[in-house]
């Protein structure tokens, strides 16, 4: 049944395919919305951007992002803008949008992913962009974040504590769309290398700094000489993100001899991606810019110990070491390993609400010009 009022809404950011972290949100608030009959788009920012598909709106350039918001924002459509502290393109971004909601009288809402350790975020690490940031949170109708420590962090830009809302990026959909994974099949590769490994872990990355690749490496180096027969998967795309990187990554798993370790997954679709997630011994998380991600909650509600570089921001029973210390990367991985039935049931799993229902009362709220709550 549709209601008395439509609220128009453009989500602007990754849409899947592939399924993974910005775009798995992005997928399940646009589905909440159309079931609740309000009308919801996609302004896909993704890898597959210039893809025709029926599913989203193209982006095959700036100037055509530059028009697409403009001539959305003029059709009616409240923009709902993805984005992180880790670079000036989506700051950018994040503002064309924005000017263009102004103009049009629409107000954007920004959704603030990742934690309060990015590359020039908080304010302490904004540099030459702080009046950049400043007018990005300052424009926008409301704010989304993941938690109350980030919300701290955009109100020392300046910005009202009122006009931002922290809802954590996992809930009751995440929960739903997990079951079951008992049908759903793994590359031939990734079920051969769980056969030939007697203890497998799991790592989410992609071929850019910030998720401290170089340690990783050698805290897999170190974890060979301690356990011969462990095996790493590693999913996430290899493209050339920043192509110094992956070069240098593929080397020093070269000169490590790790090759036979290591398997790289590929982008896996959300249902994959929990089957290996439940054939896994333990989750290895890298980065310190994510925050509270949903995959750390998956791994926990299934009862899947998490091992993670520390950034302040880690749920309650997660095993942290400090980013940039192979050693201690090694030592956590070996102490939960040999110990692993006791980690599990340490396993405080995380509170699960419905965070996209509450996101999406938000954008409709904001769209409709009502209060916001």
């Amino acid at each position: 049944m549709k209601p008395e009022r439509v609220a128009k809404i453009l989500e602007v950011g990754p849409y899947p395919p592939p399924r993974a972290g910005w775009s798995i949100r992005i997928g399940f608030v646009r589905e909440r919305l159309e079931e609740m009959g309000h009308d919801s788009q996609a302004l896909n920012l993704g890898k597959n951007r210039k893809i025709p598909d029926s599913r989203y709106i193209t982006v095959n350039s700036g100037l055509d992002y530059l028009l697409k918001t403009f001539r959305y924002a003029a059709r009616g459509y409240t923009m709902h803008m993805h984005a992180n502290g880790d670079g000036p393109i989506g700051f950018l971004l994040t503002l064309i949008a924005a000017v263009a909601g102004c103009v049009f009288c629409r107000r954007i809402v920004l959704t603030m992913h990742a934690g309060t350790h990015q590359r020039y975020f908080p304010r302490e690490r904004s540099k030459y962009f702080l009046p950049i940031l400043y007018f990005m949170f300052k424009l926008p109708k409301a704010i989304i974040c993941n938690n109350e420590a980030v919300k701290e962090k955009i109100v020392e830009y300046g910005i009202s504590p009122e006009k931002v809302f922290p809802i954590q990026a996992f809930g009751t959909s995440y929960i739903q769309s997990d079951q079951p994974t008992g049908d759903v099949p793994l590359p031939e590769k990734v079920e051969a290398f769980f056969a030939a490994h007697d203890a497998v872990i799991f790592t989410y990355v992609f071929m850019r700094e910030g998720f401290y690749l170089d340690t990783m490496i050698e805290g897999l180096k170190l974890l060979k000489t301690e356990r011969p027969s462990l095996g790493c998967i590693v999913v996430g795309s290899l493209d050339d993100n920043e192509p110094p990187v992956k070069k240098r990554i593929f080397e020093q798993i070269d000169a490590a001899r790790l090759e036979s370790n290591l398997c790289f997954a590929g982008d896996l679709s959300h249902e994959a991606f929990m089957k290996l997630m439940q054939k896994s011994k333990l989750y290895l998380r890298t980065p310190t810019s994510d925050g509270q991600c949903s995959s750390v909650f998956e791994c926990l509600l299934l009862g899947i110990p998490v091992v993670a570089a520390e950034n302040n921001n880690r749920p309650e029973s997660v095993v942290t070491y400090p980013a940039d210390d192979p050693q201690a990367m090694c030592a956590a991985v070996c102490e939960v390993l040999a110990n692993h039935s006791d980690y599990c049931k340490k396993i405080v799993a995380p509170e699960v609400r419905d965070t996209v229902g509450e996101e999406s009362q938000l954008l409709i709220a904001a769209a409709l010009g009502e209060p916001m709550q």
